[in-house]
């Protein structure tokens, strides 16, 4: 019996011999098809790719298709590393090819390379390859500039490896690719501050090199497009403890806080505002002691829950949440006193306001600035404060989430319910729960839920709940907490069966 590889290759002889290419290209597609990748994985490595890539050399877009569909389906059944290093001169040819079809497939196999730090290391010795990949960063069409970026932010994490990145041969394309548009300079920039993000040696190579130094001087610059785009690597930079120590010793961050001024009194480079305030943000994330550092920004934060302008509104908020996320955040946070407050209580009246992208927002913020770590330990203070924040969403908090989760938009549901997740824990919220007419009942009321995702969610609600309970606390009824047991030996699609009385009609 003849095997695929032996009918395999007498087709690849006959598209050598010159005859009919796509009816041939066809044939060889039916048969891989009918393969397995276990089979293929076999013999796919003796396979003849050459004669396949010649197929390429052609302007017929049906016929490019084809050979790519065909290439992917062999490449795939060969080892990355093994595909790499055999088919070096062939991956450049791909990447040279006028189609963007037979790059994105070239782009297909490095990115796999990439991602993985064995055949990254290998992929790092390809300077032929690594060349030609970066300067399709250059290229004018998106999608392309986009994977050829992605590639090198991928190299760009990958430990030792990641040093090609600033090799001299590199290096000098780079910044050859940088001067050919603000986009493209802005993509380099983009895997540098990656590569930068990765250890404070690397970022003071760069510094050393002059390949960072650049982007501080736009982030300055009096363009604010520049800044805009500026702005927005160096928050990513400043997410790293490295990163921040640098911008400060900089003087970045004290310049920027100074631009914070300006932008808030000109209408101009108000622009400059969201921008601003995500960089901070980020600051205060890590760093809350930058809340009393930088008063101005403080100020800004809380100033802007007021605007009329929603969207500047909205992004004070999740300024504010982000902040709260860790223990430090919240704890920093309730030390703005009336500030605070104020702010929570704009975070609830946009729980009812007329857009639903508004009220989500609003709703996920609360959540973050609420939420605890199961890993974490909520400890006196912590809860004290997610308490005092929660009474000052509504006197009756409990009840005030109930009804959002009464709202037609699933989304909306979902999120309120998340919130009374993230209460389990917290005793005096458990009783709230208790104290609050028809909670449990809603709880348990699997009818009453339309959605999968909500009914798992108050389905998790009762179980956390059920988890908790201490007969002791007296928190809960014993009737309440067989409720709840019941409930979760029931499971999550239990359906009880409705009793009927059949009445035999009268003569």
């Amino acid at each position: 019996m003849t095997s695929p590889l032996d009918e395999t290759t007498k087709l690849l002889a006959g598209l050598s011999l010159g005859g009919s290419c796509m009816k041939t290209l066809e044939s060889l597609r039916i048969l891989l098809a009918s393969v397995s990748l276990s089979e293929l994985k076999d013999y796919a490595p003796k396979i003849d790719i050459d004669r396949i890539y010649k197929c390429l050399a052609t302007s017929n877009k049906d016929q490019i298709d084809l050979t790519c569909e065909i290439l992917k389906r062999i490449l795939g059944a060969i080892p990355i590393g093994h595909a790499m290093v055999r088919y070096e001169d062939l991956f450049l040819q791909g990447l040279a090819h006028s189609e963007n079809r037979v790059k994105e497939l070239i782009f297909q196999e490095l990115q796999m390379a990439a991602d993985d730090p064995t055949t990254c290391e290998q992929l790092s010795t390809k300077l032929e390859i690594l060349l030609s990949c970066l300067q399709l960063v250059g290229s004018t069409d998106e999608s392309i500039a986009s994977k050829a970026s992605r590639v090198f932010m991928s190299i760009a994490r990958q430990g030792d490896t990641a040093n090609v990145l600033v090799s001299p041969p590199i290096v000098e394309e780079m910044r050859t690719v940088s001067r050919k548009s603000d986009i493209v300079r802005y993509r380099i920039y983009d895997i540098v501050v990656t590569y930068c993000c990765t250890s404070e040696e690397k970022l003071a190579f760069c510094e050393e090199h002059k390949l960072i130094q650049t982007l501080l001087d736009e982030v300055l610059t009096e363009d604010i497009l520049v800044q805009l785009n500026a702005l927005e690597l160096i928050t990513t930079l400043a997410s790293c403890q490295h990163g921040r120590n640098y911008l400060e010793r900089q003087g970045v961050t004290q310049k920027l806080a100074t631009r914070l001024d300006e932008a808030t009194a000109d209408p101009l480079a108000s622009l400059l505002v969201p921008g601003l305030m995500k960089y901070f943000g980020a600051l205060a994330h890590f760093q809350p002691e930058v809340l009393s550092r930088y008063s101005n920004f403080t100020n800004t934060m809380f100033n802007l829950i007021d605007d009329s302008d929603i969207s500047l509104k909205m992004i004070s908020i999740e300024t504010i949440s982000f902040i709260a996320m860790e223990r430090d955040g919240k704890l920093a946070l309730s030390q703005q006193g009336s500030k605070m407050d104020n702010a929570i209580k704009t975070i609830g009246s946009l729980f009812t306001h007329a857009f639903n992208e508004v009220r989500l927002k609003a709703l996920n913020s609360f959540a973050e600035l609420t939420h605890v770590p199961p890993t974490e330990t909520i400890d006196e203070e912590v809860q004290k404060i997610i308490e005092h924040w929660f009474y000052m969403l509504n006197t009756k908090p409990i009840q005030f989430i109930m009804n959002v989760t009464k709202q037609p938009f699933r989304d909306l549901r979902f999120s309120a319910l998340n919130i009374l997740l993230q209460l389990v824990p917290h005793t005096w919220a458990q009783k709230l729960m208790s104290q609050e007419p028809g909670f449990l009942e809603f709880l348990l009321d699997r009818r009453g839920e339309p959605d999968k995702e909500c009914l798992e969610m108050k389905f998790n609600i009762v179980k956390r709940l059920s988890e908790t309970l201490d007969p002791e606390s007296k928190i809960w009824s014993e009737y309440c907490m067989a409720q709840m047991r019941d409930h979760i030996r029931e499971g999550l699609w239990f359906a009880r069966a409705q009793s009927t009385v059949a009445l035999e009609s009268g003569p």
